[in-house]
Order: C-alpha cells, then sequence, then structure tokens
C-alpha cells in the first residue's frame, strides 16, 4: 500500500470513530495506530449499549404487562424509533415469543433471625 493510499485509509477510519464516539458521547483520546482495532473496539461499545437497551426494555416491558393481568406474558411487542447511528433513524418493531412453561412455584424467604 502506498503512502497515499495509507493516508486516504487513515482519514476514512477517523472520520468514521468520529461518528461513532459522537454517536457514543465518548470523549476519551483515541490511538494514532491500529485504528482498524480501535474502530471495532468502539462498534462493540455501540452493541453494548443497545444490548443493554434492549434488555431493560424487556425487563420494563414484562413488568409492566405483568402487573396488568398477574401473569408473566409469552409474547412482548414494542414499537419505537430509534437513531441507530448518528442521523440514521429507524422504526423498529419488535417482538418476541417463549414457549409456555410448566408453573413454577413460589419461593417465599423465610426472615433471617
Amino acid at each position: 500500500m502506498s503512502k497515499e493510499q495509507a493516508a486516504g485509509a487513515a482519514q476514512s477510519l477517523n472520520k468514521t470513530i468520529t461518528e461513532i464516539m459522537e454517536y457514543l458521547r465518548d470523549e476519551k483520546d483515541r490511538p494514532n495506530r491500529k485504528l482498524r482495532k480501535f474502530l471495532r473496539e468502539k462498534i462493540a461499545d455501540s452493541n453494548l449499549l443497545w444490548y443493554g437497551k434492549g434488555f431493560n426494555r424487556g425487563h420494563r416491558e414484562s413488568f409492566r404487562i405483568f402487573h396488568e393481568d398477574g401473569q408473566v406474558p409469552r409474547t412482548i411487542q414494542y414499537e419505537c424509533e430509534r437513531e441507530l447511528f448518528t442521523d440514521l433513524k429507524r422504526e423498529i418493531i419488535l417482538e418476541s415469543t417463549i414457549e409456555k412453561a410448566a408453573p413454577v412455584k413460589p419461593k417465599i424467604k423465610k426472615p433471617r433471625k
């Protein structure tokens, strides 16, 4: 790879890293070398952020539905619009279905003495 090509590739990676870091509101320093590895780490940070949001959303929806009818729902549906990347919004329709499980006997904790 020529010096011009390497400089162009680094410039492109830096631009993408900047966009991701702005989206994540990450103001930490970035390395001068191994930009591709750093970019992958930032993408992983973004994925982790959204994984956590999804987990929390599922928990909140289950809790809300449980309090409406006293049972854990077998199907959860949720519609929203999210900014998945800088200036990239998408409508998201989620549905999660679990198989019917056998009834579980609640465990009652005994008070400590």
